[in-house]
Parts: structure tokens; sequence; C-alpha cells
């Protein structure tokens, strides 16, 4: 932000401005009673202009303000900062029949050197059956990424029940999200001063959905079905596919389920069909005939492209395009610059030459493969 002339003024400025005042017959000269009196008021006007009032101007614009400044703005358009969100996932009990495990029960990963303990409660009560096994869902006791255990992580319970033989994730929890971040909020409240409220847009689906807590990503896409249909695709802060906790608090907010005799509710406008969902996610494999420099590790440098690849593809949003090129030019960088490929031939992905495009997708990546093994 360019600030105004009458901020920028230096010390010199405004205390040669005050000497031009002096009254008739007195003295200006540094070290004379006028000149000290005066530069002390001179010093601090600047740090004024300088420090306070610039900062005033700054936290008025939505561009430039930060904070709990940045968060009065956007709560006077509406638009307040989303809350993080705890994880959400199944474990599976193995125990004897009858067992039952009770509401709130604590499950956890164990704890290493350098990591404490992740807590679960348990959403639920839950009756072991005849098969010995059971599944129940629960979330993690903090909120934030730290709840997004890979599967068989969880395999502690804090308190033994009689019965119970041993607990597991089969599958990795999800859904935890970290506060929103300044940055992406002040994008939203940017959206919300200019963009038109017009009660059922594209850009409207878009924003109801961003309001959510956990939600990082929407697109959408009109007339998906036929008329007065819509599909809004979320995915969470994480820039991954929305878990169904996250996709049922984004359709109870835009487009609940009817009730028999009352009105729907929701943001969503009156006649629309409105479905939510998330992306799934497509696998891209990368191959081609590598000729290492000597001295590098193979398995190193393969390791490095992979992430460099990943980072590309986690940019890409929704129904987007994986572009070869790109690829091939992240893959060209580390030749050019010496990196452990001397040239390589035969790029592929996903077994093709070609762009991809998503389709209600988004890309991750799969195997980076050196087809000349």
């Amino acid at each position: 932000m360019k600030m105004p002339d009458f901020l920028t003024e230096d010390v010199e400025k405004i205390h040669r401005r005050m000497m031009e005042k002096a009254p008739p017959g007195v003295s200006t000269i540094e070290g004379e009673i006028f000149w000290d009196a005066t530069r002390p008021s001179a010093i601090e006007k600047e740090r004024t202009e300088k420090i306070q009032m610039q900062n005033i101007l700054k936290m008025a614009h939505s561009q430039t303000a930060t904070g709990k400044y940045l968060e009065y703005l956007g709560e006077c358009q509406g638009t307040f900062k989303n809350n993080a969100t705890a994880s959400t996932g199944y474990v599976e009990i193995t125990a004897n029949k009858g067992t039952i495990i009770p509401l709130n029960y604590l499950v956890g990963t164990k704890s290493t050197d350098i990591e404490e303990s992740i807590s679960f409660k348990t959403l639920g009560t839950k009756i072991i059956d005849e098969s010995g096994k059971a599944l129940i869902k629960c979330e993690c006791t903090k909120t934030g990424i730290i709840g997004n255990v890979e599967s068989n992580t969880i395999t502690l319970v804090y308190k033994p029940i009689n019965g119970l033989q041993n607990i597991t994730n089969p599958e990795k929890f999800t859904g935890g999200t970290e506060i929103e971040d300044e940055e992406h909020y002040r994008e939203r409240v940017i959206e919300s001063e200019q963009e038109d409220k017009l009660s059922g847009a594209d850009t409207d689906y878009i924003r109801w959905a961003k309001e959510v807590d956990g939600v990082g990503y929407a697109d959408c896409i009109e007339l998906w079905n036929g008329p007065q249909t819509v599909k809004v695709l979320v995915l969470d802060s994480n820039n991954e596919p929305a878990n169904e906790e996250l996709i049922a608090k984004v359709k109870d907010y835009i487009y609940p389920n009817k009730k028999t005799s009352e009105s729907r509710g929701g943001k969503a406008p009156v006649g629309a069909i409105v479905t939510i969902a998330t992306a799934t996610t497509l696998k891209i494999n990368v191959s081609a005939k590598f000729t290492f420099t000597d001295g590098f590790n193979q398995e190193t440098i393969l390791t490095a492209l992979k992430s460099k690849i990943s980072e590309y593809l986690k940019k890409i949003k929704i129904n987007g395009i994986v572009k070869y090129k790109a690829i091939d030019t992240i893959i060209g960088s580390y030749v050019l610059q010496d990196e452990g490929i001397d040239d390589y031939t035969n790029l592929t992905i996903n077994n093709s030459a070609t762009n991809i495009q998503l389709v209600d997708q988004i890309a991750a990546i799969g195997d980076v493969i050196n087809a000349s093994n």
C-alpha cells in the first residue's frame, strides 16, 4: 500500500516547518531554547505518522489488515474465520462377545521418545457380537492435523476393559485441520467484499461451502444432472478429499435434509437440488528411462523427484489439468542443475505422453519409476 505524502514526512521536514512558525525575534538556531523545545515534538510526530497512523491505515483495509483487525473487517461482511477441526475415523475392536465399549472411551497411539501419545474418544457405545469384532467411530481429542494418523497406529487403550483383546485403525484418520490461516481468510474476505451476493450463483455456493469449518477449497458444477441441479465439490483445509463428516456439515449448512411439514432451510435457494460431494484422488504415476550421474544414489534422486512432482500436483485444483510438459520440465531441471540425472527418455505419466484432464478429481503422486530397471 502506497502511503499518502503527509504520512511519510521525516523529522527534519516536520521540524523545519515548526521553525518557520517561530515568533518574530525568536532564535531558531540549533541549541537555542525554541529549537530544543520543539525537536522532541517533531520526533514524536514522525513516529506517530510513520508507525501509528500508517498502521491504522493498514488495519482499515482487508488487503493489509492483520490479526483481529482483519477478523473485524471480515465479520462486518458476515465472513468469519474458520476454526480448527478434529480428525475422525474408525477403530476395529477385537473382544469377547458381550464386551461393552462405552461412549467417550479413550484409545490412542503409542508415545515415542519424540512424540506424545495422541488420544481419541469413541463417539458411541458398542456391544461386541458373536463375531468378536466391531468398528466404532472415534474423534481425536485435539483439533488440527495432529489427529490425521496413519492406519494401524491406534493400538493403545488408556483404561483396560475386561474381554478387550486388541484395537487398531484399519484406515487413516482424516479431517483434522488447523485454524484457517490468515492469507486464506484474507482471500475470502476480499471475495466477500467484491462479489455480488446473488443467492444462487456459482460463486455463492463456493462461498457458502468455504464458510464451513474445515473446508479449504470448493468448486460448483451447475446443471450437472439436469435442470435445477447443482453439485458442490469440496476439499478440506489440507487440500485433501473431504471425509464424510465434513461433507455432512457442508450439506447441513447449504442443503439440509427436509423434515416433514417443515421448510428445508439452509443457504440454497428454493427449488435447487443440491449434491455435496468431494473429489476422488487420481494417482499420477511417472515413468522414464533415467541415466543417473555417477556418485548419486538412484533411490535418493527418485524420492526427491517424487517430492518435487507432488508439490506441483498439489497446486492443481479440482477438474484441472495435469500437464505433461510441466512434469517434463521438473525432471529436466535435474539435468540442467546437475542434481543427479544426466539424461532421460520415454517419459510417460499414467502410461501416456499427453496431458491428463481431471474429472471431479484431484491429482496425487503415485510411483516414480526408472523404466531402465
